[in-house]
């Protein structure tokens, strides 16, 4: 079991103090304090915004709601506590969402006929991440799809590229990701339609229609190695 212990733990106690004093002596509730405990324990990095809820209980000694419940009051109590720029934050929760072990980890709570139809499950169980995440898919004009947990969204590949184009995580250069997909998917019938065109030519609407085909092609397969490449190809900084 992982060990609770403070990073800065002087600057942990004077963001406490200051933030104490400020609101008025014995003025917070029992209840704001733990969330303010709580909140600040995340920001020093203590308990990092990527532990599970069940892994965060283990450490605090309460259960996993308890978890989950702290995580969304806390947030919406104390967020000006943890600022973050709207954009460095949907790149860090991709990042985090989208490793093959969550994704396996999401899977399980999703129907095979989701799968089918192009539906990748990704799990979220940070609550205020989930927020983000779910309005990130609302800008793009998609719906976040729940099924056995509301933990785990499922999202079809085209909404996760619409979301790289809207946010510059992939640029629309239609000869180097023809390239790309070439070196990922040597034998598939959307690259060699691509390659039969002129490279110079082509338009990224053509692009576009390859990635989503072998998208939905990977998630539905459950080619974890193929669906890895095209989700490195899309947000590049996700690692490994």
């Amino acid at each position: 079991m992982k060990e609770l212990e403070l990073h800065d733990p002087a600057g942990f106690a004077n963001e406490f103090l200051r933030l104490t004093l400020l609101q008025g002596f014995q003025s917070l509730t029992k209840r704001d304090l733990e969330l303010l405990i709580f909140v600040l324990l995340e920001r020093d990095g203590a308990i990092a915004r990527s532990d599970s809820n069940a892994a965060v209980a283990l450490m605090l000694r309460v259960t996993p709601a308890k978890v989950k419940g702290l995580r969304r009051d806390g947030y919406a109590r104390w967020r000006a506590l943890v600022p973050e720029e709207a954009d460095a934050a949907l790149q860090r929760i991709v990042a985090t969402v989208l490793t093959e072990a969550n994704l396996r980890s999401g899977a399980k709570h999703v129907s095979e006929r989701s799968r089918k139809e192009g539906f990748l499950a990704i799990r979220i169980e940070h609550p205020d991440d989930a927020q983000r995440f779910e309005q990130a898919i609302l800008e793009v004009g998609a719906l976040p799809v729940y099924e056995r947990n509301r933990e785990v969204v499922a999202v079809r590949f085209d909404t996760l590229l619409k979301i790289a184009e809207r946010w510059g995580y992939l640029q629309p250069e239609p000869e180097k990701i023809a390239r790309e997909l070439n070196k990922l998917a040597p034998t598939a019938e959307e690259v060699a339609d691509l390659l039969k065109k002129d490279l110079k030519q082509l338009r990224w609407d053509d692009v576009r229609r390859a990635l989503n085909s072998l998208g939905a092609k990977a998630i539905a397969s459950t080619a974890e190695g193929g669906l890895k490449g095209l989700l490195k190809l899309v947000f590049p900084f996700i690692p490994g």
